[in-house]
């Protein structure tokens, strides 16, 4: 399924690239302190980077919005001159219908563009989840760390919220729902968000400060309908009461969805509800009960600026014929006085079958559609996600279960290196078939090849209302029994095999689970998938960690067939990680070396002056300052400034109170004086030297106070921050230009023509990468595709008949990973230039460790070209018997308008000037796309510079 994640990520990285070229923006800020602590996943980092588009680009507004009014416009596709430019729901569509093979919405759209006979954008709302409030779903699998990353978003809400005060893009207060209190896994999950370290994000400062201003807050005390010692009383609801009489910024209530929403409002509920609101208090135990609950969901409905975090959201959709989940319902109570800000859902298994209606035809959806982030299972596998052995096997259930144990005790049996054991579960059918028919074999199995350790056997299962109740009763389990399996992933847990009913399938976090069996021959499609994951997370190191999946033939073929329809991914895409890019193929192996100067500056202090602060201070006068910052009195309020200036400034008051005038004694002017020289003049040394003229500013400034009060863009602290400028010495610097000669073997690959290197051909969000020569995604992938038969490549580009290189002027390896379309464009129309046929092309700017790429030091940052154009000795061109010496280059930058920022222009400068001067066999041009991808037009320009490499100029 095509989906809006895909359309959403060309315009997060572009806007991205700029925010890390402006080093004065809040996005800059973040994304520098997420690169300074490095301790977050990819996945994390690319889904804040998606966040945090959504909330500054997007505005915090509904996708469907954000669609209608072209944010996500994109005109890279097959139909983009058939709709009007500002037709961008047309523009949507379009990309939705191809790239899920509805043609006939696709001709429907053509014919009726504008929405005349059908309703294009009611149709958009549909597709989008219409709620009442912003939704954004971000999918990632298990051990990716969205626990963690539901803490970074709080945490990234309220930095900006404490920055942009009143801005309505952010929250303020949270509410964090695990789906259903069944799920016994999930709820201690997320209490792991309040572990959280917000300096992985933010600069320390803040995030210490933040760190001290959250407040978290379980509410999971004691069910609304339990009948204990509190005498009716509800521990949840004087929690929060608490909270908000102290406070209404940072709070955090994690909680389940039916601590919050009624289970059921029957006719004796509404009775009940009637009387409380006629003041009746003659009620029941049960209908006291009732209202409590009805009391809470009113309290949390009434905090302001509240933030809602889904986990596991895929229980929030509607399925086919269903009605609204009750974790949808539960947002929709916390959203009667339209508090909600944003609802933010997470899963690692973003589908639920959906049928919509548009112009007579039924669309039938696998996956949730407001999916605005997506990190692909196999992506994760060997990075922070074991790697699975699938095995499969169609015998008696007694030699199944034998043929698993034998298996994970011969080839998984293993400590890992935080002391915890690896371990097995087994996903029993029923309570009955768990102690019936399958813990006794399990025994006898234990009997016989590890006897004596049968307390490694553990089995859980939750209280059953269904037809396994009695079962249930029979088979009763110790009292301990959640406190130990709460705590199987602890290095003391010795527990070994885990026998599971109903429980485990969500949430559960349990890093030594290293194998998964499921002993029944048939089981649910959603069931086998989520289940067979549950081992996959990494304990320490998931590049050396394996993992085993063991199940029956049937399982077998649901678990790919699921993986197909919901990922695009075959059982083999998740058990060998190399599968996931293709084969780098060395065409023109050792190019040669390529010598040039790396251009340094250094500054050295060349003089030094002392100011005189007598003199300094003798000037001082704060009619200049009032005439430099001049401002109209009637254009401001009385509160601008004021806050700076009452922190800055004691006041007088009247024998009633009141407020007199501000002032700032002589005390404070000395203390915040030398705070501003951080040491450098203390206030005794103040007070010695400077007294008289100190005392002279201090009366001008106390004299303009009211002026100072006023002014829109002044603070006192401006003002004391100019006078110590006075007090520094004047330094003057010398500029020293040092040239290093380098040295590179150019573009060459680690390990030479053999190199093991792979250039992913997907994004993780299954966006295929902009590769050249360009591919169908189609060959990519598969059995015949060039990730399995790389070597295709060759016979497919460059065979006589059919060659995109006929001047053999270019490609040192394929394929080519580029950034943009520009780049692709480039090379392309390159690559026809008769001009070229006696000079060699390479793509430069792909950026790998195993790749030698030419690069040039500036000051503003290390500067990587996109294209070099070599000129050899003597006219020679490249070939694999002998290296003739690279004579001259010409550099070529392909920039597209977003990325041409003021740092960019500033390296290319840099460029242009000190290294060219340094570098005479190197020439540079840089040619900016205007919009349309459009190199044609720089052409002319190219080939005149091509000329003058020809001519040695």
């Amino acid at each position: 399924m095509d989906t809006i994640h895909r359309m959403m990520r060309a315009q997060v990285d572009a806007w991205i690239a700029r925010e890390q070229d402006n080093n004065s923006s809040l996005i800059y800020s973040v994304l520098t302190s997420i690169q300074r602590a490095a301790k977050l996943r990819p996945p994390q980092v690319e889904a804040i980077e998606v966040y945090l588009w959504i909330k500054f680009v997007g505005k915090n507004q509904k996708l469907s919005h954000m669609v209608k009014t072209g944010l996500l416009h994109n005109t890279d596709h097959e139909y983009r001159d058939t709709f009007a430019a500002d037709n961008y729901i047309a523009h949507f569509l379009s990309q939705f219908f191809t790239g899920n093979g509805l043609r006939n919405l696709q001709q429907a759209l053509v014919k009726d563009p504008c929405g005349e006979q059908t309703d294009w954008r009611r149709f958009v709302d549909e597709l989008l989840h219409d709620y009442a409030y912003p939704n954004y779903l971000f999918s990632l699998p298990m051990g990716a760390g969205k626990t963690y990353l539901m803490a970074c978003f709080i945490y990234l809400d309220l930095y900006f919220a404490k920055i942009l005060k009143d801005d309505p893009r952010f929250a303020r207060n949270f509410v964090v729902f695990a789906p259903h209190a069944a799920k016994t896994a999930i709820l201690p999950s997320l209490r792991t968000i309040k572990d959280f370290n917000p300096e992985w994000i933010l600069p320390p400062a803040d995030a210490r400060a933040l760190k001290q201003t959250i407040t978290f807050e379980i509410l999971d005390s004691l069910s609304s309908k339990r009948r204990d010692k509190l005498h009716g009383n509800n521990p949840n609801l004087e929690k929060v009461n608490r909270l908000k009489q102290s406070k209404d910024f940072g709070l955090v209530f994690i909680t389940n969805a039916e601590k919050v929403v009624l289970e059921k409002i029957s006719d004796a509920d509404q009775a009940v509800l009637a009387a409380q609101q006629s003041g009746q208090d003659d009620m029941t135990r049960a209908q006291a009960d009732l209202v409590k609950t009805n009391e809470l969901r009113e309290r949390l409905a009434l905090i302001p600026h509240l933030g809602v975090l889904l986990d596991e959201v895929h229980h929030a959709y509607k399925s086919n014929g269903g009605g609204e989940k009750k974790l949808r319902q539960a947002v929709g109570v916390l959203n009667q006085h339209n508090n909600v800000n944003a609802v933010i859902g997470f899963s690692g298994t973003p589908y639920a079958k959906t049928k919509i209606t548009v112009a007579s035809q039924p669309i039938k959806l696998n996956q949730i559609q407001d999916i605005v982030y997506n990190y692909p299972l196999n992506i994760g596998i060997g990075k922070f996600l074991k790697t699975p052995i699938v095995k499969s096997a169609a015998v008696a259930e007694g030699a199944f279960l034998e043929n698993a144990l034998s298996e994970f005790f011969t080839d998984y049996d293993r400590e890992y290196a935080n002391g915890t054991v690896g371990k097995i579960a087994f996903y029993c059918p029923s309570i009955a078939q768990l102690n019936e028919e399958i813990l006794p074999v399990i025994q006898q199995w234990y009997a016989k090849h590890r006897p004596g350790k049968e307390a490694e056997i553990f089995r859980y299962y939750s209280k059953s209302n269904g037809k396994d109740k009695d079962a249930a009763k029979k088979y009763a389990l110790p009292k301990d029994s959640l406190s130990i399996f709460n705590n199987l992933d602890k290095p003391h847990a010795r527990q070994r095999v885990i026998l599971l009913v109903a429980v485990g399938k969500e949430g559960w976090d349990c890093r030594s689970l290293t194998a998964v069996v499921l002993p029944r021959q048939k089981t649910s499609k959603n069931f086998v998938l989520q289940t067979t994951c549950r081992c996959l997370r990494e304990v320490t190191d998931a590049a050396n960690e394996r993992a085993l999946i063991y199940l029956s033939s049937d399982n077998y073929q649901t678990l790919d067939a699921e993986l197909r329809e919901n990922y695009r991914l075959q059982i083999s895409d998740i058990t060998d990680p190399k599968q996931q890019g293709i084969p780098v193929q060395v065409r023109k192996p050792r190019l040669g070396k390529l010598a040039y100067k790396q251009i340094k500056t250094q500054y050295k202090i060349a003089k030094t002056t002392q100011p005189d602060i007598v003199a300094v201070l003798a000037k001082f006068a704060m009619a200049d300052i009032k005439k430099k910052h001049a401002y109209d009195p009637a254009a401001v309020q009385s509160e601008v400034g004021k806050d700076g200036l009452v922190k800055e400034t004691s006041a007088d008051y009247d024998s009633h109170g009141n407020q007199t005038r501000a002032d700032v004694s002589y005390r404070d002017f000395l203390r915040q004086l030398s705070a501003a020289t951080y040491g450098f003049i203390n206030e005794s040394e103040l007070t010695c030297k400077y007294d008289a003229q100190l005392r002279k500013a201090h009366r001008q400034i106390a004299a303009e106070l009211e002026w100072l009060a006023l002014h829109p863009n002044l603070k006192l602290a401006d003002i004391i921050k100019h006078i110590v400028s006075g007090f520094m010495q004047r330094v003057e610097y010398a500029k020293d230009v040092i040239t290093e000669d380098t040295e590179i073997q150019l573009l060459e690959w680690e390990g030479g023509a053999h190199t093991g290197a792979r250039i992913p051909a997907f994004t993780a969000n299954e966006v295929m990468n902009k590769l050249m020569p360009k591919m169908a995604p189609e060959n990519v992938a598969g059995n015949r595709g060039y990730i399995a038969h790389p070597e295709y490549m060759e016979e497919d580009f460059f065979s006589a008949s059919d060659n995109c290189d006929p001047q053999d002027i270019s490609y040192n390896y394929t394929p080519y990973k580029m950034d943009s379309a520009f780049e692709q464009v480039a090379l392309a129309a390159m690559l026809k230039l008769t001009a070229l046929k006696d000079l060699e092309l390479y793509f430069n700017g792909y950026k790998d460790q195993q790749l030698q790429s030419f690069w040039i030091q500036t000051p503003h940052g290390r500067y990587t070209p996109d294209f070099l154009i070599l000129k050899r000795q003597n006219g020679v061109k490249y070939t694999r018997a002998q290296t003739t010496a690279i004579d001259k280059i010409l550099i070529i930058e392909t920039k597209g308008k977003v990325y041409n920022t003021p740092e960019f222009q500033a390296k290319a400068e840099f460029v242009k000037g000190e290294f060219l001067r340094h570098n005479p066999n190197f020439t540079y041009q840089c040619f900016v796309d205007a919009g349309n991808n459009d190199f044609g037009a720089h052409l002319t320009e190219l080939t005149t510079a091509i000329a003058a490499l020809n001519n040695g100029e």
